[in-house]
C-alpha cells in the first residue's frame, strides 16, 4: 500500500510539473509571436485538465489575446478550439468552480469566444 501511495503521489507531482512546464512554454510562444502554436498548446492544456480545476479560468483569461486575434486581428483559433474553450467555461460554471467575483471575467471570455466562433466559422472551408 505504501508503494502504491508513493507511486500515485509521484504521478500527481509529475503531472503538475508537466503542466507548469507546458504553461511556461505557452507564454514563451506568445512572447515569440507564435500565436497558432500557443493556441494549440493552450487548448491541449484545457482539454487535458492536468492543471488544478480552479486554474481553468486563468487559462481561459490567457486565451483572450488569441481569441481576439492578437495584434493583427487575424483569426488564430479554429472553431473546434473555440468549442473546447466554451465547453471548459460551461463545465466550470456547472461544477461551480467560479468565484462570485468572476462574473465579469466570464462574460468577457464568453463574448470573445462567441465572436471568435462566428469569425472562424466564416473563414473555415466547408
Amino acid at each position: 500500500a505504501v508503494v502504491s501511495t508513493q507511486s500515485t503521489g509521484n504521478k500527481l507531482l509529475s503531472n503538475r510539473l508537466l503542466f507548469l512546464g507546458k504553461y511556461r512554454e505557452f507564454h514563451n510562444l506568445v512572447k515569440a509571436g507564435e500565436l497558432r502554436g500557443a493556441a494549440d498548446l493552450l487548448v491541449s492544456l484545457v482539454e487535458s485538465k492536468m492543471g488544478p480545476p480552479r486554474f481553468q479560468i486563468t487559462l481561459l483569461l490567457d486565451s483572450l489575446p488569441l481569441i481576439n486575434g492578437g495584434p493583427t486581428g487575424e483569426i488564430v483559433m479554429s472553431s473546434r478550439q473555440t468549442y473546447v474553450l466554451m465547453k471548459a467555461l460551461e463545465d466550470m460554471q456547472i461544477k461551480k468552480l467560479l468565484k462570485e467575483g468572476d462574473s465579469q471575467k466570464v462574460e468577457t471570455i464568453r463574448l470573445a469566444l462567441v465572436t471568435n466562433l462566428a469569425s472562424s466559422l466564416l473563414e473555415e472551408p466547408w
